[in-house]
């Protein structure tokens, strides 16, 4: 295998990873799960967490509140990305040896 194609490789599995690690953490941490997240829950008041490792977004409530902080989201994109790259180097030498 070419050393290219495991990084990109390991960079899709670790991306895609993240991925679904945010999407079970917004099925967890909000009140009524994933559906009330993509907006298609019944719950009343439910409360619609988003964000891993660091909640960045949170909407909801009896008493309605929302809550966007933009610099959490950043450090999430960044943990994601890094470690996408992580898993690609990680793969790429494993492929080389």
């Amino acid at each position: 295998m070419n050393s290219s194609r495991g990084f990109f490789k390991g960079f899709l599995i670790g991306l895609f990873s993240f991925i679904l690690a945010n999407a079970l953490a917004a099925h967890l941490l909000s009140d009524c799960g994933l559906p009330a997240v993509l907006g298609a829950s019944s719950c009343s008041d439910d409360i619609i967490r988003a964000g891993f490792p660091l909640v960045f977004f949170e909407e909801g409530g009896f008493a309605f509140h929302s809550n966007f902080n933009a610099a959490f989201l950043f450090v999430d994109i960044l943990i994601g990305l890094g470690f996408a790259v992580f898993l690609g180097f990680r793969m790429k030498k494993r492929n080389t040896l």
